[in-house]
């Protein structure tokens, strides 16, 4: 497995850890985010797909002062949350394309119907190898007049996040601490024989970057008896051009590729 696919699985597992139902109207436990269980957090994540996407995120209007031992839980608990939702669609991924040095992908975050989904654009980007081998990689995303920023350097040998920067909606950059009690799960990382099965057939996608004719692949009976959909093309980076997880109740948020490139490098001088 590619170094960078490696990544893309760690990423996944550096914010499912904390549970998709993190409480962020209060301070965030690390200890208790931990002790919260892969499946618990799979089942809410199939309840409550499309509603929830905006709920799990506090505003910049309850963040704590900056240099405080609050500030750095709630950058933590803000960053579980957009990592999850830049990295994995209900539970799963596809498609651990290989990134180069650079590359990013923004995608467009709405309700099925086209509504407002609590975030409304979230960009990953693999920035930077470093001589030992470590990688960093950065999340932004994009909530009402709010921009959350965070770049994590990962080990993709032993799959441990090793430093986490922030920068929060009012410019404060701060390193939030990154330590041994951090628990990680590996994701569902579906092979390459179980895309192929659940292919569907291709389809044109318009997306803000252009129109795309990707392949349709489609998992039925997922968590919390949700339904997962991407569309792939190896003419993005990652390859992923869209996105959709549907609940039971009909509730879904969409994922749609709106701009990507190959000049990313740390803008909180991470490196």
């Amino acid at each position: 497995m590619s170094r960078a696919r490696t990544v893309a699985s760690i990423l996944f597992a550096f914010v499912l850890t904390g549970g998709l139902a993190a409480t962020l109207s209060g301070c965030f436990l690390a200890q208790e985010a931990a002790e919260r269980t892969v499946g618990a957090a799979a089942e809410q994540a199939g309840e409550e797909v499309g509603r929830s996407i905006g709920q799990q995120i506090a505003t910049s209007a309850n963040l704590p002062a900056s240099g405080t031992t609050q500030w750095n839980q709630f950058m933590a608990s803000q960053a579980q949350v957009f990592f999850n939702y830049a990295f994995a669609a209900n539970g799963m991924w596809p498609a651990e394309a290989e990134y180069e040095e650079g590359e990013w992908v923004q995608y467009r975050v709405q309700t099925a119907e086209g509504g407002e989904a609590g975030i409304q654009t979230l960009r990953r980007a693999f920035l930077k190898t470093t001589e030992d081998g470590n990688q960093w990689w950065r999340v932004e995303a994009q909530q009402g007049e709010d921009t959350w920023v965070y770049e994590a350097l990962l080990d993709p040998e032993k799959g441990e996040a090793l430093r986490l920067r922030s920068k929060d909606p009012k410019g404060n950059v701060g390193e939030v601490p990154v330590t041994e009690r951090t628990v990680y799960q590996s994701p569902q990382r579906l092979t390459e024989e179980s895309i192929e099965g659940a292919t569907v057939g291709e389809e044109q996608i318009d997306t803000p970057a252009g129109t795309f004719t990707a392949e349709k692949v489609e998992y039925k009976g997922g968590m919390g008896g949700s339904t997962t959909t991407w569309f792939l093309s190896e003419q993005v980076p990652g390859h992923v051009v869209q996105y959709r997880v549907e609940g039971t109740q009909n509730n879904a948020w969409v994922s749609t590729l709106a701009e990507y490139g190959s000049d990313a490098t740390t803008t909180l001088n991470s490196y």
